[in-house]
């Protein structure tokens, strides 16, 4: 499993031009689940996630996590972080989990962060549709996690 967190100041997604999901404060989550991902790697980053310090205290960085300044998240599924890229131009996907599968254990992942921080502080764009996302990145901060490190 592949997150890419990016701190924001405010994060929407759209479908065919209409808002779905919006945030203000907080995470945009770009998630990829590979064939080899399992709850247990849906629970290491979601921990991760809750925890990591990427929130600053006046001039003191890196001091709290999102559940301490009470933020939101905004998490997009994103098979396309599973590309390989060794061979060719064009990238090779089979190393991402296919969509019924793969959406069953992203659901797990957002639950276990709704677990913590609340249903309404955790949103989502829409599995499997193409997705316009835009977002404020403050820093800029943007973190690469990957449940196989």
């Amino acid at each position: 499993m592949r997150i890419v967190i990016q701190k924001v100041s405010q994060a929407m997604v759209k479908v065919d031009n209409e808002i779905v999901s919006q945030i203000a404060k907080g995470y945009m989550l770009l998630v990829g689940i590979s064939t080899e991902d399992t709850i247990a790697d849906a629970q290491k980053l979601s921990n991760k996630v809750l925890n990591l310090r990427l929130f600053e205290t006046g001039d003191q960085f890196w001091k709290h996590s999102i559940q301490d300044v009470q933020g939101e998240i905004l998490s997009v599924s994103q098979f396309t972080l599973m590309a390989r890229t060794k061979k060719g131009n064009k990238p090779d996907f089979h190393k991402a989990q296919k969509g019924e599968h793969a959406q069953e254990l992203y659901n797990q992942f957002l639950d276990l962060l709704k677990t913590t921080l609340g249903a309404d502080k955790v949103k989502d764009g829409q599995f499997g549709a193409m997705m316009s996302c835009s977002l404020t990145n403050e820093g800029p901060v943007t973190i690469i996690l990957d449940s196989t490190e």
